[in-house]
């Protein structure tokens, strides 16, 4: 039997408590990068939560704003939390009233490993295309995580 260094599937705690039990059923890829995003409905009035799990296999985080200079604000970026307009009311299942809710969007299960794409990019004027970020060779974020780009 192989297996590859560092991963025990049989391991406890790496796949306890997944929403659907959908990674059997899934291939070798999704074993080792498939994740769980998690999205929250919060009800602001009565404070009931509505949760949607999602699979993905990377996770695009916007580093196209000038305050976004590391992984790690570019992930509380795209795990903030946010109000929704009146545009976007969602009727609430404890309340029964149409709300306007914090949504919040985080990983719940996150992969054995993880591929993050940068999106380094912004429409500019004349169907072109700008670059920006400071995300430049060898910058080092968290515990030996190295984002070596190219301009």
């Amino acid at each position: 039997k192989y297996q590859i260094k560092g991963i025990n599937p049989h391991a406890s705690g790496w796949r306890d408590r997944l929403p659907i039990p959908r990674l059997d059923e899934t291939t070798f890829v999704h074993r080792i990068f498939g994740g769980y995003f998690r999205s929250q409905l919060l009800c602001n009035k009565c404070g009931y939560k509505s949760n949607t799990y999602d699979p993905f296999l990377d996770l695009a985080l916007e580093v196209s704003k000038k305050s976004l200079d590391s992984l790690s604000s570019a992930f509380n970026e795209f795990s903030r939390k946010e109000t929704l307009d009146a545009n976007n009311r969602w009727k609430c299942s404890g309340c029964r009233k149409m709300v306007c809710p914090t949504k919040h969007l985080s990983v719940f299960r996150p992969p054995l490993s993880l591929c993050i794409q940068l999106k380094r990019f912004v429409f500019g004027g004349c169907g072109g295309f700008s670059k920006s970020g400071g995300f430049g060779y060898g910058h080092r974020h968290g515990k030996g995580l190295s984002m070596m780009g190219g301009g």
